[in-house]
């Protein structure tokens, strides 16, 4: 699924796009540049543009990308909630995964037995509707903002298994890194 859309158009409030200061235009030319050259497909982008801007509360960000995304006759309600929804779970998981990591190098590199059983219910991966490539990318993007080692290994994994490039992976990484730094610095308007 390719979706129509140019995204030299995307456009938000956003104290990047007024470009006063080095650092803002820096993260303006970033961001236009993963948006428009990058090697992601434009559902690729959309899909990540609106996870990302719901894990990092740009509700700006998060208002555009979702009013294109609702013009698409390709995609569904249904795909859009779980875009969304799907930071709130990649929180969970790498709240949780974090954890682990941290109990097992302060434990000399072993893991308590205790701690091998998540117990947290995570069926919902299981069988996206976005499709399982598609999820996969956006738990990559936002394991990398949430600062997960472990899960940014493993996704990054997953998605070469699954025969996404490791261009499109390190664009993926990128486009997490300047939203969330768009994200940082709109905080403060």
């Amino acid at each position: 699924m390719i979706m129509p859309f140019d995204l030299s158009t995307l456009q938000f409030e956003s104290r990047i796009f007024a470009a006063d200061t080095a650092i803002e235009r820096d993260l303006k030319l970033n961001f236009q540049k993963l948006t428009q050259e990058s090697s992601l497909e434009t559902n690729e982008k959309l899909f990540a543009l609106y996870a990302l801007a719901q894990a990092c509360h740009h509700s700006a960000l998060k208002t555009s990308v979702r009013e294109l995304l609702q013009k698409s006759d390709e995609i569904s309600n249904e795909q859009i909630t779980e875009i969304e929804q799907s930071a709130g779970i990649m929180a969970m998981l790498n709240t949780y995964y974090r954890f682990r990591h941290f109990m097992k190098e302060t434990h000399g590199g072993e893991l308590d037995p205790s701690f091998n059983r998540a117990g947290l219910r995570m069926n919902s991966l299981s069988n996206p509707v976005i499709g399982k490539t598609n999820f996969e990318m956006l738990a990559f993007a936002l394991s990398v903002i949430n600062g997960c080692q472990d899960c940014v290994g493993s996704h990054a994994k997953t998605l070469a298994q699954h025969g996404v490039s490791n261009e499109k992976i390190h664009d993926l990484a990128r486009l997490a890194s300047v939203v969330k730094a768009i994200s940082v610095l709109d905080e403060t308007v």
